[in-house]
């Protein structure tokens, strides 16, 4: 997670919004752990990252943060 964490600091303007709607209209992205199931969710705030939340791939993230 840390490794991940640190690749942020140079990519995460560079990857994809989240495809769903209200996600994307808040300007959240994910990025995958390395050799895990898991991925970040963050947004890009001026030049900082802030990382919302760890989830599980077949987690239902979407509709947890209600």
């Amino acid at each position: 997670m840390k490794e991940t964490a640190r690749q942020l600091s140079h990519m995460a303007g560079s990857l994809k919004l989240c495809d769903d709607p209200k996600l994307r209209r808040l300007g959240c992205r994910t990025i995958h752990l390395k050799h895990h199931n898991y991925f970040m969710l963050y947004k890009i705030v001026g030049r900082r990252v802030f990382v919302t939340g760890v989830y599980h791939d077949l987690q239902d993230y979407e509709n947890s943060l209600g």
